[in-house]
């Protein structure tokens, strides 16, 4: 199943991007940590956020 993790700035509210996150894959029902686990993966790896700013950072599951 695809869903969208929107990251927020927190201090500001600012959307930085979306991620569509496909975890179709699994043999199991996914869970929403392991979408978070794959948008913070995917967030870092697109540039949107930095792994030492990932705390400044909301991820929103939508």
């Amino acid at each position: 199943m695809q869903r969208t993790v929107t990251v927020i700035e927190k201090a500001t509210g600012r959307v930085i991007g979306a991620l569509p996150i496909d975890l179709a894959g699994q043999v199991h029902q996914a869970s929403d940590d392991e979408y978070f686990a794959k948008a913070f993966e995917a967030a870092v790896d697109s540039g949107l956020i930095n792994e030492g700013d990932a705390r400044l950072a909301e991820f929103r599951l939508e």
